[in-house]
């Protein structure tokens, strides 16, 4: 148990450093090219921890409170000055200061894609032949309700012995509506559960002509084989899977989804330790997958996010490249501050309500 612990937690900190570590690097490294003057590299928020390393006029550091991190560019918190110093943020043009925001979120796709595609050639991704394990739990489903959570391995199914994935799957698909008794392996113990597959259409082509069937479902995604790739199959298949991911971000965000799919730190460690459970491949595919959230997150225009930075920037240009008045720009920066509380209270009480609830992976 003490191993597990220590085990998430080294994942959880391993996961949070290369995501903040290659996000800030995308706005130092443009910076850097723009001719701005960065005056620290921070991994972590709060007071200044421990310096690594000082190598011209920047300041490597490590900060105790490990959610974040950030790039301090010489002159971007001034508010206001007409004539800013060569070399600060707000001497250069609005075309740079833009690349230098946008950088940041584009590095955090450009990770989860290098890792979703190195692990095709490595560790391999999981796009074989469906297994009985359960990757994931749809949110509001049957097999939520009955109990069923990511990693249970499903051996019995009305004490008929499961063989594989595919057998899992005909199971379940030709008993719409009727109670199915399911025995699953959960770590180091048997647990018996009780469901009903809920009945849907599907449409088959036989012979040349679409046939309706009707098929249950309990609403979980199984896991598959692992497969590595030649280099070429790996990038197609970071591709695909970047590209899904990127298009199901406002599908959940935007519907009434977002409250099943929406988690903060509390989330974050509790997948992080099923992904430890599992194995390298799944903290792996689990860090990719939140590199690319937090770059597509990062664009939402509310101040102090990248996408909020990038609307400010909009309105100076608008303005024939009138910035905001210093009293305008701490408004602005107060209320997205608020914003973004307001948004880690609620998602950390919602994700205390799911634990609770029994609701969160285990």
């Amino acid at each position: 148990m003490e191993f597990q612990a220590l085990q998430t937690v080294f994942y959880f900190l391993l996961t949070i450093g290369v995501l903040v570590v290659a996000h800030e690097f995308g706005h130092y490294i443009v910076a850097k090219w723009c001719g701005m003057r960065v005056e620290e590299f921070a991994v972590g928020f709060g007071p200044k921890w421990l310096v690594l390393a000082k190598k011209g006029e920047t300041e490597y550091t490590v900060r105790p409170v490990p959610l974040g991190g950030f790039v301090r560019i010489a002159g971007m918190e001034s508010h206001g000055e007409e004539n800013p110093e060569p070399g600060t943020f707000f001497s250069k043009p609005i075309w740079q200061r833009n690349a230098v925001v946008l950088a940041g979120p584009i590095m955090s796709l450009l990770l989860g894609y290098v890792i979703f595609s190195a692990m095709g050639m490595t560790v391999g991704l999981e796009i074989g032949k469906p297994i009985n394990r359960v990757a994931q739990v749809i949110p509001g489903s049957e097999a939520e309700k009955m109990g069923l959570k990511m990693g249970d391995v499903i051996v019995e199914i009305n004490n008929e012995p499961i063989r594989d994935g595919e057998h899992m799957m005909k199971v379940i698909h030709n008993s719409p509506g009727k109670p199915l008794f399911v025995r699953v392996k959960r770590d180091d113990e048997y647990v018996l559960l009780r469901g009903v597959p809920k009945e849907y259409e599907v449409e088959e082509v036989k012979d040349g002509e679409k046939v309706v069937k009707k098929q249950g479902r309990l609403g979980f995604y199984p896991s598959f084989e692992r497969e590595r790739l030649s280099p070429w199959e790996s990038l197609v298949a970071g591709t695909r899977i970047t590209r899904n991911l990127i298009m199901a971000i406002p599908e959940h965000l935007f519907t009434h989804k977002v409250k099943d799919s929406v988690g903060g730190p509390v989330a974050i460690v509790q997948m992080t330790h099923v992904a430890a459970k599992e194995g390298l491949h799944r903290v792996l595919s689990f860090m990719a997958a939140l590199s690319i959230s937090l770059g597509i997150l990062n664009l939402l225009p509310i101040p102090i996010l990248d996408g909020g930075h990038l609307v400010l920037y909009f309105i100076e240009w608008l303005r024939g490249g009138r910035r905001l008045t210093a009293r305008q720009q701490w408004a602005v920066q107060m209320v997205g501050l608020a914003i973004l509380l307001s948004i880690l209270v609620l998602v950390t009480a919602n994700d205390i309500t799911r634990l609770i609830a029994g609701k969160m992976p285990q």
